[in-house]
């Protein structure tokens, strides 16, 4: 898991203080960097929960993948004014200012400047995007679709930019099955404008307000995926049923979600579940021969495709066991994954 030592310590080390900046003032920053160098130099350096949670929040509040984050630190071991450069890269050249006011706001225990709080009182005043009755299927199957999340036009121009990434043409399915597209369907693909433009689509925000009764949300930065039809030579690549929660209690609510980017019928490889898993999930577990391994047990009768058209935002409780399925279509399926968590969201760091 997130910042584990991979390597034998050596001895305990302090980090800088939380206060201590760069060049972009980003408060933390500079001790997070200074805390993966160390692991990975076989340093022992404490790692709490509250450092885990503040972690994410820095990644995540300066747009940037955990995974690629920690695959440049591991590999490069950059000194600090190289990785503010290399962030900076990420934001053709320049940090929202408001976006480091938040984090600095956050690491400081301090109050949100006043243009923060009047972009969040936009989403708090927004109409309702889902209805008492999209509630209501919430709550009973766990899952809901917010329909034209974005419009058609900006799903297909982040589809084209999917296949533009990946050097395949839509209208030539040969082209789709001659080079990897990444970890099986899940595509390195996190800062193209257009990505970045869904990431801020005020409907989805409002979505995931509602189901956290707060706007005061934390954006992921995830990967894409494109899942092609099986053929007689190539077979569905993604993951079986699973949960990416930890299963050991207690159990806390969290969310998922994923944009479609290409209308996507349930037999055309569409995200699948088990419909209000969530809601029995604690029972079954305590039901288990103390021997079973969960995440072994086969549910797969029991799964679901979910179809949605181009622009059509899924959003599912991360206590539902999940995953893709093959696509037995005659395209691809394409999605952008999202979610977004408030400040004092908590995972379980123990793993089960």
């Amino acid at each position: 898991m997130f910042l584990q030592n991979i390597f034998k310590p050596r001895a305990k080390e302090s980090a800088p203080s939380t206060e201590e900046v760069g060049s972009l003032g980003v408060k933390y920053l500079k001790r997070f960097w200074s805390t993966v160098l160390a692991k990975r130099n076989g340093v022992f350096v404490e790692q709490t929960e509250q450092n885990w949670r503040l972690d994410n929040l820095l990644l995540n509040g300066l747009g940037l993948p955990l995974e690629e984050t920690m695959q440049y630190l591991m590999n490069a071991a950059p000194g600090f004014a190289e990785f503010e450069s290399w962030i900076l890269s990420k934001h053709q050249g320049r940090l929202d200012p408001l976006d480091v006011a938040r984090l600095n706001s956050v690491f400081s225990g301090q109050p949100y400047p006043e243009g923060l709080r009047q972009n969040l009182r936009e989403i708090e005043e927004m109409e309702d995007v889902l209805s008492a009755e999209d509630l209501a299927f919430w709550e009973e199957h766990g899952y809901v679709i917010l329909r034209a999340a974005v419009s058609k036009e900006q799903a297909r121009a982040t589809e084209n930019a999917v296949w533009e990434k990946l050097g395949m043409d839509p209208h030539e399915p040969a082209t789709w099955y001659e080079k990897a597209i990444g970890k099986g369907m899940m595509m390195d693909f996190y800062h193209h404008p257009t990505l970045r433009a869904n990431r801020q689509s005020k409907r989805i925000h409002k979505a995931f307000a509602q189901l956290w009764q707060t706007a005061d949300l934390w954006k992921t930065t995830d990967r894409t995926s494109f899942n092609p039809p099986e053929t007689a030579t190539y077979q569905h690549q993604g993951t079986a049923l699973h949960w990416d929660m930890s299963l050991e209690p207690p159990l806390r609510f969290g969310t998922q979600g994923l944009l479609y980017l290409c209308d996507t019928p349930a037999h055309q490889g569409a995200f699948s579940c088990v419909p209000g898993f969530h809601r029995r999930l604690e029972s079954w577990l305590a039901g288990l021969p103390a021997s079973t391994d969960p995440r072994r047990v086969n549910l797969q009768a029991q799964v679901v495709p979910i179809a949605a058209e181009a622009g059509d935002f899924v959003i599912w409780h991360h206590a539902l066991p999940h995953g893709s399925s093959p696509n037995r279509g005659s395209y691809p399926r394409i999605v952008q994954y999202l979610n977004m968590y408030p400040v004092d969201f908590k995972e379980n760091t123990a793993w089960r």
